[in-house]
C-alpha cells in the first residue's frame, strides 16, 4: 500500500478511512498479526475512521493524510498507554502524558494509529525476536516449521507493513532496526541523520546512535514520512535522473561472507543501475578495514545502555530477556577515559570516510549479509549474539558514522528478500531520498 495512494483515494471519496482500517484489521487478525502487534487499537481506530468518514461527507477540511494507517513501534509514547519497549520490566510504568513528538506530529497529519508492533526487547537485537510477545516472523519461508526471522530489532513494524496491516510504521534505529527488518522482510526502511529527529518521547537505547525513521512500502512513502516526522507537511522528493549519478562499492569487510542469495540480487542490481546509466566505482576504505567498527562488544552503544538500564537490571533482572541482560551487563567494564577515546575515534573516523567518499553521490552496499534466519535454530545467548552480529554487521556502519541510508529491496520475486542499502551524507537526508527514489524502480528489477 502506498501512503499518496490511500490519501489521494480517500479524499476522492472513492475509499472510505473505515473500509481502510477494516482491510488493515483484518490483515491484523491472524496469526502473523498477534506476533506482529502488541497491543491493537481495534474500537478506537474504527472511531477515528468514522469520525474522519463523516466529517469528508460533510466538507470540512481535513488533513492531507487523515484515515491513514499508521502502527507505532512499541519504542515511541503514545498518550494515555504504557511504553512496554517489548518488555515486562515496564509492566507496571505510567501511561505516557503525551504523545512522543513524531507521533504527535503523524497524528496531527491525519494517520490513525492501528497499534502498537512488537520489536526486540529494548531494541537490543538484529533478529526481532521477542521471548514475551512472541517472534515476529519474515513473508519468506513462513511454512518451514516454525518461519524465519523478521530482523530487528522493528520486527513487528516491518511485518505490519509486508502483510498490508497498516499503510504506514515508524521503528527506530541505533546499528540496523529499521533497515535489517525491512530487508529481510522486503520493504523499504530509512535510519535518518540523527540529530534530524527528534527523540523525545522515545525509549533510549544509546543516545548517541539511536534514530526514528519511517518503514513503508516504498522510497517516496518513506520521504513523506520523513518529512511529517521532521516537522514538514508531508512532502515526497522528486527522483534524480539516474543516469550520472556517480556511487561507490566500498568493497572489503562489507562484501565478505554474504549468503549466496544476497550477493547474486545484490550484484543483478548493480547490473541493472549500471546499464541504466550509473557511474558505479569499486573503493577501499582502509580505514574501515583497520577498524571494522560495528558490533564490538565493548562500544559506545553498549556503555550508554548499561547506563541507562544499570538500576532497572540491579532489581529486575529476572524480567529481562536473559540474551539482552546479558547484552546490557557487558557494557558496563567500559571505562570513562576508554568511552571518550571511542568517541573521539568515531568522530575521525567519519571524516576520513567522508574524505574518500566525498566526489560520490552515495555509497551502495548490501544491507545484511544474510536471508532471514530460521527461527529455530536461534538458541541459547552465544547463538544470538553471533547471529545478531551477523545481521547487523553491515547496518551498523551507518550508524557509527551518522550517515542516512536507506535500504531498498533488490531481490526478484520468489527468491529470498535481499535490500540494497544506498548511504548519504550527514545531515543530506532530503538529497539521498530523491537519489532512492530515482534509482528505486530499477534497484528493484522486473516485478
Amino acid at each position: 500500500m502506498l501512503i499518496s495512494d490511500i490519501a489521494a483515494r480517500l479524499a476522492a471519496g472513492t475509499l472510505a478511512a473505515r473500509d481502510h482500517v477494516e482491510a488493515c484489521l483484518a490483515a491484523i487478525d491472524s496469526e502473523d498479526g498477534a506476533r506482529a502487534f502488541i497491543t491493537v487499537n481495534d474500537d478506537a481506530a474504527r472511531a477515528e475512521a468514522d469520525h474522519i468518514d463523516s466529517l469528508r461527507k460533510a466538507g470540512a477540511t481535513l488533513p492531507p493524510f487523515a484515515g491513514v494507517t499508521l502502527s507505532v513501534k512499541d519504542l515511541f509514547d503514545i498518550a494515555g498507554e504504557v511504553t512496554r519497549a517489548g518488555s515486562r520490566v515496564l509492566d507496571d510504568a505510567a501511561p505516557a502524558g503525551r504523545d512522543a513528538i513524531v507521533v504527535a506530529r503523524l497524528r496531527s497529519a491525519g494517520f490513525i494509529i492501528i497499534g502498537r508492533t512488537n520489536m526486540t526487547e529494548f531494541a537490543y537485537s538484529g533478529l526481532g525476536m521477542n521471548p514475551h510477545y512472541g517472534n515476529p516472523r519474515s513473508p519468506y519461508g513462513r511454512d518451514e516449521g516454525e518461519g524465519r526471522i523478521a530482523g530487528g530489532s522493528s520486527s513487528g513494524s516491518a511485518v505490519s507493513i509486508a502483510d498490508d496491516m497498516a499503510a504506514a510504521t515508524i521503528g527506530t534505529d541505533t546499528g540496523g532496526s529499521t533497515r535489517v527488518p525491512a530487508a529481510l522482510c522486503g520493504i523499504v526502511g530509512m535510519k535518518p541523520t540523527a540529530r534530524r529527529m527528534p527523540s523525545a518521547g522515545v525509549y533510549p537505547l544509546s543516545v548517541s546512535f539511536d534514530a526514528a525513521g519511517p518503514m513503508a512500502a516504498s522510497a517516496g512513502c518513506c520521504a513523506v514520512l520523513d518529512d511529517l516526522m521532521t516537522g514538514g507537511d508531508g512532502r515526497a522528493e522528486t527522483g534524480f535522473p539516474l543516469a550520472g549519478l556517480r556511487f561507490a562499492l566500498p568493497r572489503g569487510y562489507l562484501f565478505d561472507d554474504l549468503d549466496p542469495q544476497i550477493a547474486s540480487a545484490f550484484d543483478a542490481a548493480i547490473d541493472r543501475l549500471s546499464a541504466a546509466g550509473a557511474r558505479i566505482t569499486d573503493i577501499s576504505l582502509d580505514v574501515l578495514e583497520e577498524l571494522r567498527p560495528a558490533n564490538r562488544p565493548g562500544s559506545i552503544v553498549s556503555a550508554e545502555a548499561h547506563e541507562i538500564h544499570r538500576e532497572m537490571m540491579a532489581t529486575r533482572r529476572d524480567r529481562y530477556d536473559p540474551y539482552v541482560a546479558a547484552r546490557l551487563a557487558a557494557g558496563g567494564d567500559i571505562l570513562a577515559v576508554d568511552f571518550i577515546a571511542m568517541m573521539r575515534e568515531r568522530e575521525a573516523t567519519s571524516a576520513a570516510v567522508q574524505a574518500v567518499t566525498r566526489p560520490f553521490d552515495a555509497l551502495l552496499l548490501p544491507t545484511s549479509p544474510t536471508i532471514p534466519m530460521p527461527i529455530a535454530g536461534l538458541q541459547g545467548i552465544e547463538t544470538l549474539m553471533k547471529a545478531s552480529a551477523r545481521a547487523l554487521r553491515n547496518t551498523a556502519l551507518s550508524n557509527y558514522l551518522d550517515r542516512p541510508t536507506i535500504s531498498l529491496p533488490c531481490h526478484a520475486p520468489g527468491e529470498p528478500p535481499a535490500g540494497l542499502s544506498v548511504m548519504g551524507s550527514r545531515g543530506h537526508d532530503r538529497r539521498l531520498l530523491a537519489i532512492a527514489a530515482g534509482i528505486e524502480d530499477v534497484a528493484r528489477g522486473p516485478r
